[in-house]
């Protein structure tokens, strides 16, 4: 009997390919793209903590007012939430002459914490003589080890000894002394060194590198932090806080949230759609379980041959998408990551959660079979094997309103009588379109967001033609030729890093201070443009008042190397914009802290001469082109993952509704015979079939746009970092795209249904069994 009940499973799974073919392809491409992305995310984070193990990486950087004894180096020690403490100092040299571009950053570093990976030549030593020069850097610049390379260190230019080539877990994410939006490997990097070798440097510290002991919390290592150290501390960054390591953590997690919020709606609709296919086919299989009963067949054995139905295509489907989604998705993501980073390791990783998913979703397969048949095994198989009583139909919300009702074609009528006798049926269904536009929205809506809060903030904040970073102890000469040759036609910039502190929580940022201009344009968070010079007071960015939990009228303290002084200033309001992150003040109110003005950088819709870019206190000069470039180019690390959403979006949107309109089908069978044994023609019943599609359609639109509006403007915090900020937008048009492309599958699906009415065999279908 066994054999026969083999035979009958092929038999059914070709007499129902199309829906046992969309559950397959469904589950396939829903593990495809969870374990692909989970994979990318998982090796990230396993190479990072790899790495931060075998290099001893710092818990904490903490930054210092510059000394010249390292007296509080014992004190630090006997303080029992420290395990290491290493201080280090760091500075910016230029590469060759003083008047050089390209810069590094060297470090003083006895290579006990956070030790360097070696990518080539020698082990790093504090005894030997030499450098370790950045491998990114070297291999921009063909410097190779045991070639020497001249280094201005405060105003002395030397030659030195590259005795490797290395990658540091302080460097994962630098992009350069002015922190640009992407780095360039070829101008800045950064060189590892030792005072045998800098004999000048010894002894000097403005860093201090801290691992926790594990039987203390964080809260208890920065306390004892602040006791030894004082008003000489400036900032205390953990991995989650310091720029240079914090943006890969961000970028991993970012691809991890990605997959989850997707796959989170993609399982949502795959579990939906396989549980309403098998229950439908089973349901459909009454009078033969009914038979099977009536000539002996066990209760088991059914249930058995029917658990077949969920387990088969999702555990071949699943199996076939944790298969590729590691070999094919991860890598091409892992690829658009490491032009980011200075990691010198990447491998895919597949998660352990792509097989849980995986046996979820085999499970409910399984589960939705088996509860469907114990419900019918309920009954005898004489009363299994009798048709199913029509419930009567209940009046719908139309009917309530005569002249309406009335007013309506019949076939409209059919429609919502239909709907409001078959609730659940047509619930399955809005949930299939608010689904699919979901996933359209926030795939349409993503790039959109993304590119466009980019082009407001290079294009509308930030309306610069040219920008042109300067160092602060520019000579006043070369600021009199700026302002000669740019026509007066400029506006200048100091930009700080500090520690931004609150009651409950500190965080490194920047601090912007603007001199009156027309380059720079902020608005508030209510969209209302904010004149920084009529306020007494800062503004500080949307999402770091966010991260700090501050509001405009709240205080908020600055610590940094600009003052031996903590400032505590009050906050004038809270600024919607893309970059700068962080504080914003006017020059004005700098000089009320009693601070000195000292730019950084001079904005100018003038073209910049070659005079002035090629002088040695001008750091690099821009344009808002190029700095538009590099913001987007950040962005193609989001697209491949972009693409892949919308084109799955659109495949799964017409996959979830080819199925849920093919078991409609089914389930209408007799109904579509009866009308025709009435006389319908084929033309008024595909007329039935569409206006109830088109109703279903409708009523999920009008869910979907807000749910997917709100989606999206989660999708899109998940690219916010505390360098920049993105902002939801998408345009009426992709809105309206997303909808056609629902409407377009709703109709295409239905016409093509629709064609299966002329393959009813009339008398079959309204035979009653005997």
């Amino acid at each position: 009997m066994l054999k026969n009940l083999l035979k009958k499973n092929f038999r059914d799974f070709r007499s129902h390919a199309s829906e046992f073919s969309s559950v397959f392809i469904l589950s396939l491409l829903s593990i495809l793209i969870f374990s692909g992305l989970l994979a990318a995310s998982q090796g990230m984070e396993e190479k990072f903590e790899k790495w931060s193990e075998s290099s001893n990486m710092a818990d904490e950087w903490v930054t210092i007012r510059d000394q010249q004894e390292n007296k509080v180096l014992q004190e630090l020690k006997d303080k029992k939430s420290i395990d290491q403490v290493m201080q280090q100092q760091y500075l910016n040299v230029k590469v060759g002459t003083a008047s050089s571009k390209k810069q590094l950053q060297l470090v003083i570093d006895n290579g006990t914490i956070s030790k360097p990976a070696i990518i080539k030549g020698d082990k790093f030593s504090t005894q030997t003589k030499g450098i370790w020069l950045d491998s990114n850097f070297a291999k921009e610049n063909d410097y190779k080890v045991d070639s020497n390379i001249q280094l201005n260190v405060n105003g002395e230019t030397k030659s030195y000894l590259i005795k490797g080539l290395v990658a540091s877990p302080n460097f994962i994410a630098y992009t350069g002394p002015a922190n640009d939006i992407v780095a360039d490997h070829e101008k800045y990097g950064y060189v590892l060194t030792n005072t045998k070798t800098i004999p000048s440097l010894k002894n000097a510290s403005n860093q201090i590198l801290v691992t926790k002991n594990e039987e203390y919390s964080e809260f208890d290592l920065k306390e004892d932090l602040k006791d030894v150290l004082g008003t000489s501390l400036i900032d205390i960054s953990n991995r989650n806080e310091k720029n240079n390591v914090s943006e890969f953590i961000q970028k991993k997690n970012s691809v991890k949230k990605l997959s989850i919020m997707f796959c989170t709606v993609l399982f949502a609709l795959v579990i939906l759609t396989t549980e309403t296919t098998i229950r439908r086919l089973v349901n459909k299989q009454r009078s033969i379980i009914g038979l099977l009963r009536a000539l002996g067949l066990s209760k088991f054995k059914i249930i058995l041959h029917y658990v077949q139905y969920g387990f088969l295509p999702t555990l071949f489907g699943g199996t076939i998408g944790l298969f590729f989604g590691p070999r094919t998705i991860a890598p091409l993501i892992l690829d658009k990551q490491k032009p980011l980073f200075n990691m010198p390791y990447w491998e895919v990783t597949p998660s352990k959660w792509s097989w849980v998913m995986l046996g979820v979703l085999v499970l409910i397969g399984s589960i939705a079979g088996i509860t469907a048949i114990l419900k019918t095994l309920k009954d005898a198989p004489a009363k299994i094997m009798q048709p199913q009583k029509i419930k009567r139909t209940p009046k719908n919300i139309v009917e309530m309103f005569p002249r309406l009702w009335d007013s309506l074609s019949w076939d409209w009528r059919w429609v919502l009588r239909d709907i409001s006798r078959a609730k659940l049926r047509a619930l399955i269904g809005i949930f299939g379109v608010i689904g699919s536009l979901m996933l359209l929205i926030s795939g349409l809506g993503i790039q959109q967001s993304l590119n466009d809060s980019n082009e407001k903030t290079f294009g509308s904040d930030q309306s610069y033609k040219n920008e042109i970073k300067i160092s602060p102890t520019i000579d006043k000469s070369i600021m009199d030729l700026m302002d000669s040759e740019l026509n007066g036609d400029y506006q200048t910039i100091q930009q700080l890093p500090a520690n931004l502190s609150t009651s409950r929580k500190d965080l490194m940022s920047l601090i912007t201070i603007v001199e009156p201009g027309i380059y720079m344009n902020f608005n508030s968070t209510d969209y209302e443009s904010v004149n920084l010079e009529k306020e007494d007071g800062v503004f500080i960015s949307d999402y770091i008042s966010k991260q700090l939990n501050v509001r405009k009228g709240d205080s908020i303290k600055l610590i940094g190397n600009f003052s031996e002084q903590n400032l505590i200033v009050p906050i004038a309001g809270i600024l919607k914009v893309g970059s700068p992150q962080g504080i914003v003040m006017s020059k004005d109110y700098w000089g009320e802290l009693e601070q000195l003005y000292v730019p950084t950088t001079v904005l100018t819709g003038q073209k910049v001469s070659k005079k002035i870019s090629d002088d040695e206190d001008v750091v690099q000069v821009n344009s808002l082109a190029q700095n538009l470039e590099s913001a987007n180019k950040v962005l193609t690390s989001f697209q491949s993952i972009i693409i892949l959403l919308i084109v799955f979006a659109v495949l799964l949107s017409w996959f979830i509704l080819y199925n849920l309109g093919a078991l409609n089908f089914t389930e209408r069978y007799r109904e579509y015979a009866t009308l025709r044994v009435l006389g319908f023609r084929l033309n008024e019943i595909r007329s039935i079939i569409i206006k109830d599609s088109i109703a279903t359609w409708i009523m999920g639109t009008i869910i979907g746009i807000p749910l997917g509006l709100l989606f999206l403007d989660s999708y899109v915090a998940l690219a916010n970092s505390t360098t920049t900020q993105f902002f939801m937008h998408i345009s009426s048009l992709r809105i309206g795209t997303a909808i056609l492309i629902v409407l377009f599958n709703v109709i295409l699906i239905s016409l093509f249904i629709s064609r299966q009415v002329k393959k009813i065999d009339m008398a079959t279908a309204l035979k009653s069994v005997e």
